[in-house]
């Protein structure tokens, strides 16, 4: 078992944490591939990596270094502010003005579906939140419980901030299963058999991996 040790992502860690996201997240992310959209190595999104690079600068971002330095994985959170939040989430149209690809924006908009970030602050009654939006680890040291770690690594430094609640929108089996077992609550679940975006539907229900069905919203207080 590779023993693991947790820090900020610096600003020295950011192209590999970023490399990181692209070659061992994105092309294996079950809303992603159901779209057939970005699942070969070193495809990025524009929008999305900027997006991301703006979550390491927040210094709210965690990796994990095995005990030769070499990052085993990260955890990119957002921290949520309600008064810097708008009522509603973008339409498909605005989100291809801001130069999304047109694709990608079923992604977008079924994570919007999924989870008001603005909704749930206000039914949990906090102002602000850590929104834990991708955790990503290699291969080669996955099934070491390094996905809990990294989440806990997250929810500790919440906790140090004076945050209280944590969410997290899982597109996957294998973060559901995390969440559950440390505890999280479910929000809200859509089926992928259910996704729709215009009204029509995204996938067939052959596409979908009978390991991973669904998105799940989840939240927990700290």
């Amino acid at each position: 078992m590779t023993t693991f040790s947790f820090h900020h992502v610096e600003q020295d860690d950011f192209t590999e944490v970023l490399n990181l996201f692209w070659n061992d997240f994105m092309p294996f992310e079950p809303a992603t591939r159901l779209i057939k959209f970005c699942n070969k190595n070193n495809y990025k999104i524009h929008n999305l990596d900027i997006m991301l690079n703006s979550l390491l600068e927040q210094n709210t971002c965690y990796l994990a270094k095995t005990e030769t330095g070499e990052i085993a994985g990260v955890i990119f959170c957002l921290l949520d502010k309600i008064n810097d939040m708008t009522d509603n989430p973008p339409k498909k149209t605005e989100l291809l003005s801001q130069g999304w690809p047109e694709d990608f924006t079923k992604v977008l908009l079924l994570l919007d579906q999924a989870c008001n970030h603005k909704v749930l602050m206000n039914n949990k009654k906090v102002t602000e939140k850590l929104d834990l939006y991708a955790i990503v680890v290699k291969e080669k040291y996955r099934c070491q419980g390094l996905a809990n770690k990294l989440i806990a690594k997250a929810m500790h430094e919440a906790k140090k901030m004076g945050i209280s609640l944590i969410s997290i929108t899982c597109t996957s089996s294998f973060t559901q299963r995390c969440c559950i077992k440390l505890g999280f609550n479910i929000e809200n679940e859509i089926l992928y058999k259910d996704w729709y975006c215009d009204n029509i539907k995204v996938c067939n229900n052959d596409e979908i991996d009978p390991l991973h069905t669904s998105v799940v919203v989840y939240s927990k207080f700290i």
